[in-house]
């Protein structure tokens, strides 16, 4: 009877330490995996930082062309455009002077 109790002893120790084993395993395999998984997660938000930081410089210099392609044309076309509204060009300036004098008479600015 003493050896039955010996034996079903030793066995619940073994048993134990396999339990332990297992639960040791498992935390190592759950740190391990939590590591990798921050290492592709590093990896996908450097990789998608990079993307957007490409797709950002490349609408910049297409943002930079469209605004000198812009600036050109209208450059181009202003002499044309100012000679054509000349008259009306000074017209317009002459009022907003006689405003601008107008209000400064009404508000005693007038130097």
């Amino acid at each position: 009877m003493k050896e039955i109790v010996q034996k079903i002893l030793e066995t619940e120790k073994a048993v134990r330490e396999s339990i332990e084993r297992a639960h040791s395993d498992a935390q190592t395999i759950v740190r391990d995996a939590e590591n990798q998984s921050g290492q592709v997660e590093e990896k996908v938000r450097e990789q998608a930082m990079r993307e957007a930081q490409e797709i950002a410089e490349r609408m910049k210099r297409e943002g930079e062309a469209e605004r000198q392609r812009q600036i050109e044309n209208a450059q181009g076309g202003s002499t044309e455009l100012i000679k054509k509204k000349s008259a009306e060009i000074k017209r317009v300036a002459e009022q907003v002077t006689n405003l601008v004098i107008g209000v400064e008479q009404k508000q005693g600015k007038l130097l």
